[in-house]
């Protein structure tokens, strides 16, 4: 009976821990870590609607910090979407926009970091669109190397500062659910009982996973204003690509974890010799 409940006791300490550390450990290498981050966001260029918001608010911040007349903004804009078009998918547009992350997570998350909220630096995605521009406009157009751009409106340090904690959280939890199931099966009185039960605690990890994420995109949305479609638009493709990729993890954990759970019922309905 006391090895049954310790058992217990170690599965359940496996399954909250194991709810702690999956979102947890997807923030630290999707988001704390920078080769994580620049792989994450690399795709956003690819979406239609941040590549437009991208040209107008590069339209806006070069006619405003250069004092341009507002008549420059409409050829300029129309200039940087032929740029698009034409650029959107050659190496040098997507490693200039991977250098505008790397830069964007240098800026937030990075040892010497000062901001208190998500800030993009498009500088590097900026120039190279420039540069491909303005040779056909009449006018000198000077686009800046840093070009930084708030994703949110409000600031809120304390959430980036938890963020650059989860490789250490996550590494911890991990190493809690790997002990609390070894436990769960060392004190087990049929170790393909404790299996069955580890395997069923993982589905039910995915599931509730699952469904939290469900409830709780649309109050990130809500509680992230967003100052420029822009911002609006990264934000957005932020939160829907985090909620994609994790919703692939749980996927991947509730397939294997399924495929364990019925090895484990027809093993233990085999007969016992």
């Amino acid at each position: 009976m006391i090895r049954s409940t310790l058992s217990f006791l170690c599965w359940v300490v496996a399954v909250v821990a194991a709810i702690i550390t999956i979102p947890t450990f997807w923030l630290a290498t999707h988001v704390a870590e920078e080769d994580g981050y620049v792989k994450f966001t690399s795709s956003f260029v690819g979406d239609v609607e941040l590549r437009n918001a991208l040209v107008s608010q590069i339209a806006d911040d070069v006619v405003r910090t250069g004092g341009l007349p507002a008549v420059v903004k409409l050829p300029l804009e129309g200039a940087l979407r032929s740029v698009v078009r034409e650029s959107a998918r050659q190496p040098g547009f997507v490693e200039a926009w991977e250098e505008s992350q790397r830069r964007t997570h240098q800026l937030t998350f990075g040892p010497d970091s000062k901001t208190d909220r998500l800030t993009a630096d498009i500088g590097p995605i900026a120039s190279f669109m420039g540069k491909q521009a303005t040779k056909d406009l009449p006018v000198r157009v000077t686009f800046p190397d840093t070009l930084r751009v708030p994703i949110y409106g409000a600031p809120d340090r304390e959430v980036l500062d938890q963020v650059q904690q989860t490789p250490e959280r996550s590494r911890l939890g991990l190493l809690v659910v790997v002990l609390a199931s070894v436990l769960c099966l060392l004190f087990a009185r049929r170790r393909i009982n404790a299996i069955i039960a580890l395997a069923a605690g993982a589905l039910l990890t995915a599931g509730l996973l699952v469904f939290g994420t469900r409830l709780a995109l649309p109050e990130v949305l809500d509680r992230t204003p967003a100052p420029t479609p822009f911002a609006r638009q990264m934000r957005d493709l932020l939160v829907d690509r985090a909620s994609d990729s994790l919703n692939d993890w749980l996927l991947g954990i509730a397939v294997v974890a399924a495929v364990v759970l019925v090895l484990g019922l027809l093993g233990r309905a085999l007969p016992q010799r």
